[in-house]
């Protein structure tokens, strides 16, 4: 796989994205850091419709548009088996384990007797009139096999497993010839339960018992009607009447051939038929409805017993096992063949599978507090069965045991731990995917997403494990900005396949990141003068952490720097020429940006600079500055209507707090640590409600978002650029 071609438009929420992935010359890892909101969520979900096989879903659900997703690999359309789409998480996500149980020679049994067993249901089909599958309501749905399974309660749901117990007896009613679909359709069935024809039955049953005791050779349990039937055929086939041979039936006499012997049993059909409890229950199945089941009667009239509500069970289970005599040659091949597949998968021993590998790849890199089981594994393993997998709990002596739906019902997993115990089960698949040896693009969604740092960092190191794995190409898409970071370092994925999402009208944009590592090494040297004043809170943090010099003359240079975050006595009096020297000792930044003079007002060249920002340029240094102008302007307009306030305001939130002067209050603010938010505080005791709605949002986007310390600015670079735009502008309407 060289390259990959993504071309999507209206993919749920994707109005539109263009990109080529060059694999072969850019490396098989690619990283993308979107904040949220932006197009995660969607392109994953796009690529797992399309690894589904259900491209015609993918749509913009919100606006009812429908989709399209143009993906090529090396010019071909992707294949579904091609990719892998991985959620952040799902809770209820259970990988079908069963190809990680199987050997080598198990799956070739294994695929004689899905053979065998599909020769065997298709000759069942015609015998009982119900399809192996069918088509309801537009979706292909089993109908043959759940019916047996329900009418014989398989042992685990599986009918290889339960073929001794369905072929233990013998069926009660002989009745290969009688369609089980005749019988049990809807239709059928609610006449046969019809309070009429059930006491028509009862009153039945009790003259055939009275025509039985006529016959001195029958007997209720033993010798019945059917019974008598099946010794005809047998004794015809077996060519018993040669030589003299002869039956004696009591009060019969000698019965010496077949047709004297069927002369018998037309006798005693006779006279079934002629009584009127007979003829009342032919009677309530004369229309079109009844007609079926009324010749099925008239042709085994022995069958009416067995119409009985309590009797259909019974009747049911007669018809399957009068099928299977029938093709015992299909069936008896089959249960041959598996027996053979049942004796070795009796010798698997679990620890040797891919599955437990898989189970200590997991244990090696994360924790959860169960061991992990299989209670089904015959079943699973021959393909009939999900897998059951059972958790085991020990604390002390005291052991508990869950199976998967039992542990999502008591709901005593932490949130950490059900994410763990989702990563499992997508392990599971990717191993799957190891086995099937195919190229597949891996769509890896926050996978790390709310972790802690121990298996945030047990995850990169799995991503390492696939992306040294030949057949596997990783996108992996995340919101934090310091797993990204952390990823393309440990990874060691190239500059070129280091990606920004950047949203452009309607357009997504993936463009390569900019600051590959600091972004203060690029700026320090010969920077612009966006980057000069980006580095001012870096170089506070700086003096803040290490030894304050007093370069400035001042008094301290970490409070003179502040003086450029927060509206001070003497904010108005920086210039470049005090702030050059800072820059140079503490940082080493030897020139000055020939857009400014020493001469220049720093906070003047600061709202300069944010008036001249456009929308397209998303550099971090632009958010910066963004953000202090916004601060900036805020507290200007905010110490503006303290000063020319004259009632007294409370010095705090707190009930019992009390009043002071606006002019005593603005004192507390300059010596406090949090002065944005105690200006918000005083203002927001009179101020006009539209402008308290900016100053809010200003407290939002703004407060750490500008500190070195805040995750080295991970806040700000998930601030959309025409964000912090449009609150400046807001913000310079105060």
């Amino acid at each position: 796989m060289d390259k990959l071609n993504v071309s999507l438009i209206n993919c749920f929420g994707i109005e539109s994205l263009d990109h080529e992935f060059d694999f072969k010359e850019n490396g098989k890892v690619v990283s993308i850091y979107a904040r949220n909101g932006s197009m995660k969520t969607s392109f994953a979900k796009t690529f797992q419709l399309i690894s589904e096989g259900k491209q015609k879903d993918i749509k913009d659900v919100l606006y009812d548009k429908k989709g399209t997703a143009k993906i090529l690999v090396d010019g071909q359309p992707i294949q579904s088996n091609q990719v892998f789409a991985i959620k952040s998480f799902e809770s209820a996500y259970e990988s079908d384990i069963t190809p990680l149980l199987i050997r080598g020679e198990i799956k070739e049994k294994l695929g004689e007797i899905l053979k065998a067993r599909s020769d065997l249901f298709k000759a069942l089909e015609g015998s009982s009139g119900l399809k192996v599958k069918k088509t309801s309501g537009g979706k292909e749905v089993y109908e043959l096999e759940p019916k047996l399974a329900e009418d014989f309660s398989y042992e685990k749901d599986s009918f290889l497993l339960s073929l001794d117990s369905i072929s233990s007896s013998k069926p009660e009613l002989e009745c290969a010839d009688i369609q089980y679909s005749d019988i049990f359709s809807p239709s059928v069935i609610k006449k046969i339960k019809d309070k009429k024809f059930q006491d028509g039955i009862k009153n039945y049953i009790k003259v055939s018992d009275e025509i039985y005791r006529s016959f001195g050779y029958l007997e209720k349990g033993h010798l019945t009607l059917p019974k008598l039937k099946d010794l005809k055929k047998e004794l015809e086939k077996s060519g018993f009447f040669v030589k003299d041979n002869f039956l004696s039936l009591t009060g019969e006499g000698k019965v010496s051939d077949v047709q004297t012997l069927g002369a018998t049993i037309a006798t005693i059909e006779n006279k079934v038929k002629e009584t009127a409890e007979y003829k009342a229950i032919e009677d309530l199945l004369g229309d079109v409805g009844g007609r079926a089941l009324k010749d099925i009667i008239e042709t085994h009239p022995e069958i009416i017993e067995f119409l009985a509500e309590s009797k259909l069970p019974a009747l049911k289970k007669s018809l399957w096992r009068s099928y299977l005599q029938k093709h015992h040659e299909l069936f008896d091949g089959l249960k041959e063949k598996f027996q053979v597949l049942s004796s070795l998968v009796d010798s698997v021993q679990i620890e040797e599978t891919i599955w437990s590998q898989s189970l200590d790849i997991f244990k090696q890199r994360f924790f959860v507090p169960f061991e992990m089981s299989i209670s089904n594994l015959k079943a699973c393993v021959i393909g009939e069965c999900v897998p059951q997998i059972e958790f085991t709990f020990e604390k002390g002596s005291d052991k508990k045991v869950l199976n998967r739906s039992g542990l999502e019902d008591i709901d005593v997993l932490s949130q950490g731990e059900k994410r763990a115990l989702y990563l499992l089960n997508i392990i599971f698949d990717l191993e799957k995917l190891k086995i099937a040896g195919n190229e597949c693009v891996l769509v890896i969604d926050d996978i790390a997403d709310s972790f802690d740092y121990k298996n945030k960092y047990a995850i990169i190191e799995y991503l390492y494990d696939l992306a040294h794995e030949g057949k596997f190409y990783l996108l992996i898409l995340t919101h934090n900005f310091d797993f990204h970071r952390t990823v393309t370092s440990r990874l060691g994925i190239k500059r070129i396949n280091r990606f920004i999402v950047e949203p452009q009208n309607s357009s997504i944009i993936l463009n390569v990141e900019k600051y590959q590592k600091h972004p203060i090494e690029t700026w320090k040297t010969n920077p612009d003068e966006k980057q000069v004043l980006a580095l001012i809170p870096f170089v506070r943090n700086l003096i803040e952490y290490g030894i304050d010099q007093n370069i400035c003359g001042l008094g301290d240079d970490y409070l003179f720097l502040t003086a450029l975050l927060h509206i001070k006595a003497n904010t108005h009096l920086i210039t470049y020429a005090s702030l050059a020297p800072l820059l140079k000792t503490y940082l080493g930044v030897q020139s000055r940006p020939p857009s400014v003079t020493l001469a220049d007002q720093v906070l003047g060249r600061i709202y300069a600079v944010c008036d001249g920002i456009q929308p397209n340029e998303t550099d971090l240094e632009n958010k910066i500055v963004l953000a202090m102008g916004i601060r900036l302007k805020a507290e200007e307009f905010m110490i503006a209507q303290l000063s020319g306030h004259s009632q007294q305001i409370k010095q705090s939130k707190k009930p019992n707090a009390l009043s002071v002067s606006c002019v005593d209050y603005l004192t507390e603010v300059e010596n406090s640590s949090n002065q944005t938010r105690m200006l918000l505080n005083g203002y927001e005791q009179f101020g006009l409600k539209d402008k308290r709605e900016i100053l809010n949002e200003v407290m939002i986007m703004t407060p750490e978002h500008i500190h070195i310390n805040s995750f080295m600015y991970e806040p700000i670079m998930d601030m959309d650029i025409q964000e912090l735009l449009r609150l400046y502008y807001r913000t310079k309407t105060l």
